[in-house]
């Protein structure tokens, strides 16, 4: 089960950044979760406050940075799934320094 069906199954709300009219990332963004991980020793802790949000694999990033290699392609587009602490986190790894929490939008039709 990937990531993105485990989140439909759990009835949590799937958003999407659009560009051009066209769908370029995909993620769910998950409150009140606590999460903590260590990847290139860099730890991460999510507060319950504040949630979490998880940028679905395969979603086209402007991110091309060196460090962002293993989770990034040479196309731009996302590896695996990547959480961050925030929406603002993600929309600007997407998005640049333009991103922000408002570029977001439900793919829920209600």
């Amino acid at each position: 089960m990937t990531f993105e069906e485990m989140a439909i199954k759990s009835n949590n709300t799937i958003m999407h950044i659009e560009e051009n009219g066209l769908i370029i990332a995909r993620g769910i963004h998950i409150e009140n979760s606590l999460l903590t991980f260590k990847d290139n020793d860099i730890s991460v802790i999510s507060y319950p406050d504040t949630g979490t949000f998880v940028l679905f694999k395969g979603s086209n990033v402007f991110s091309r940075l060196k460090k962002h290699k293993n989770y990034v392609d040479d196309r731009g587009y996302t590896k695996t799934e990547i959480v961050f602490q925030s929406k603002n986190a993600a929309a600007e790894f997407v998005l640049g320094k333009k991103g922000r929490t408002n570029h977001w939008k439900s793919d829920n039709p209600f």
